[in-house]
């Protein structure tokens, strides 16, 4: 009678090395797929924060019960900058040539910050009709 061998199942090591390679692919693949996120997530928050900030500067001054023309700047926390200018409004904005009792006002503030690519900004502006107090 002849021994009888035996089959065994398992996997060579060659075959254990590809798996081996494929895993470390899809794994780095994977965790430049999270790090790009995460820069994304970081850069959308930066923008929302300074929007949020651009407001409420502009909010400030259209409440304000006079506006006198201007240019103010300033920082804020964490790295964020500021500049609000007030000018009378000419004809370019759609304002009257002729005097009358009131006139309009351009707001636009500006909030800046610092990325590793550049500086980064967001601009708003609106127009406010004010009283023009004869002048």
């Amino acid at each position: 009678m002849t021994p009888r061998r035996s089959s065994q199942g398992g996997f060579t090591l060659i075959e254990i090395a590809i798996g081996m390679a494929v895993l470390g692919l899809c794994v780095v693949s994977a965790l430049q797929v999270f790090g790009g996120s995460m820069r994304l997530a970081r850069n959308a928050s930066r923008m929302t924060e300074a929007v949020v900030h651009a407001k409420a500067l502009m909010d400030s001054v259209l409440w304000a019960p006079e506006l006198t023309p201007a240019t103010t700047h300033g920082t804020i926390g964490n790295g964020f900058r500021w500049q609000r200018t007030i000018r009378d409004a000419g004809v370019e904005d759609g304002a009257a040539e002729e005097q009358t009792d009131l006139r309009l006002a351009v707001i636009s503030v500006t909030v800046e910050w610092d990325e590793p690519n550049g500086v980064k900004a967001y601009t708003i502006g609106t127009l406010r009709v004010v009283p023009n107090n004869g002048e």
